[in-house]
């Protein structure tokens, strides 16, 4: 359950730098180069913990959410690093941006699922 918690701080620490990424030149925010090297270095770290952390547990039903939230987060880790390689970003940083907070929202899905499913069984 730990996993998860830092899972999910790491997921919501990568959509702020993202956000500030995206938007920060926009509104004046000069950027460090580390800003960057940080959120790709933390979508691959993320990818690899969601692909552990929610990997099938006895006691926790596999419910398609879990499975979708497990390697969800591989979409926008893949189309970043295709924009690293040279794919051009236009509208497709709108759509990486969609992936993130939907790997977002599927992880909180499958955590809570995980932690009712945890409860259930130590009540028993």
């Amino acid at each position: 359950m730990k996993l998860l918690w830092i899972l999910r701080i790491l997921l919501y620490v990568q959509t702020l730098l993202g956000l500030v990424r995206y938007f920060g030149p926009s509104v004046g925010l000069l950027l460090n180069p580390r800003l960057w090297e940080t959120h790709i270095s933390l979508g691959v770290i993320i990818a690899l913990l969601a692909i552990y952390a929610l990997r099938p547990l006895p006691e926790v039903p596999t419910a398609p959410i879990r499975t979708v939230a497990r390697f969800l987060p591989l979409a926008p880790l893949a189309l970043g690093l295709g924009f690293l390689a040279g794919l051009p970003t236009g509208p497709l940083v709108i759509v990486h941006m969609l992936l993130g907070l939907a790997a977002v929202g599927s992880v909180e899905m499958a955590a809570a699922r995980q932690r009712r499913a945890l409860s259930a069984a130590s009540q028993k």
